[in-house]
């Protein structure tokens, strides 16, 4: 039995086809709570670098024949000590050691750049079950930022109720919604919260400096959304005595199923906390998702399980716990 692993250019369609294919196999076993994702949305994950990153893509053969396929995704700007691997083995071929030929593949790379930290994850049942896991702490990797994944029926929340509940506290903001791209009066203010996540949000013992907060970023972050195909339901309050935006929360639909979305960003900037503008921000962007996109039904977050202020606004909304995610690191 041999194990080979070569390099390939994400422009060649062929190759990364190999590797797309690979991952869409993989995902009714590794996360059987969430859709198979579009093709298309699997290879934007290749094809679509963050802002002053790199991602090198592998193929791994067994006896000649596709097996896995990798990813290294490296920083150049912040975090240049360290990488993000995955590694995804088609399941017909796993237990053959297709994924530690791949994972050491791309260590050696990583430590080879300087990288002296590596981040990954794996998803898990609610009762701890899986593969991936068990792989990764044979590796060595701990987990270093647990996560609960929770699902909600759009159709099932208490939208008036939960306005009423946040109406008396929502004096001197007003709120924002909109579709698609941030306006360009309002990027920078975008921008300031985005790079606030990494600082704000608990991490756990994740060592991961968070974004600039740079208009770039989020119009990258929109040139990937469109090449998955997504559509963007924003929700944000404006601060009325300075003009700003002072929460913003976002959900994606996914290109296919349309009935299946992500709960993306969300997040209130320290100084106008207290105004329950979290929750409300929540509520505005679902009354829009129910006028313009009646057909998206599923709305799936993810919130590490130390974020319990995030989390009693999800299940307020009537999220429910359907899986869990951990994010590892290990040294190099």
């Amino acid at each position: 039995m041999t194990i080979a692993i070569s390099p390939f250019d994400v422009a060649d369609d062929a190759s990364l086809g190999e590797a797309v294919g690979i991952m869409r196999a993989a995902s009714p076993v590794d996360d059987p709570e969430l859709p198979t994702l579009s093709a298309l949305r699997v290879s934007a994950r290749f094809r679509n670098p963050q802002v002053n990153e790199r991602r090198l893509a592998f193929l791994a053969r067994l006896d000649g024949v596709i097996a896995g396929t990798g990813l290294l995704i490296l920083p150049d700007e912040v975090n240049r000590d360290t990488a993000m691997i995955e590694v995804v083995v088609r399941p017909s071929s796993r237990r053959r050691g297709v994924g530690r030929a791949l994972h050491d593949h791309l260590t050696a790379l990583a430590r080879a750049e300087g990288r002296v930290t590596v981040l990954g994850h794996t998803t898990e049942s609610l009762s701890g079950d899986s593969v991936g896991s068990s792989f990764a702490e044979t590796l060595g990797y701990h987990r270093a930022s647990p996560a609960i994944g929770r699902l909600l029926d759009l159709e099932q929340v208490p939208v008036e109720a939960l306005r009423a509940r946040v109406a008396p506290h929502l004096g001197g903001y007003t709120p924002v919604v909109w579709s698609g791209e941030v306006p360009e009066a309002d990027v920078a203010d975008i921008a300031y919260l985005n790079g606030r996540l990494m600082v704000d949000a608990p991490t756990g013992d994740i060592e991961y400096e968070g974004e600039k907060p740079d208009p770039e970023v989020i119009r990258n972050y929109e040139r990937t959304y469109r090449d998955k195909g997504s559509t963007l339901f924003h929700a944000a309050m404006r601060h009325d005595a300075t003009g700003r935006l002072v929460a913003w929360t976002m959900i994606e639909q996914l290109d296919e199923p349309r009935s299946w979305g992500w709960q993306q960003i969300t997040l209130v900037d320290p100084e106008h906390r207290g105004h329950r503008l979290g929750l409300a921000v929540k509520i505005e962007n679902h009354l829009q998702v129910r006028e313009s996109a009646p057909e998206l039904r599923w709305v799936h977050a993810w919130n590490a399980a130390e974020n319990t202020y995030m989390i009693a606004i999800n299940e307020a909304l009537g999220f429910r716990p359907n899986m869990a995610t951990v994010h590892w690191q290990a040294r190099l």
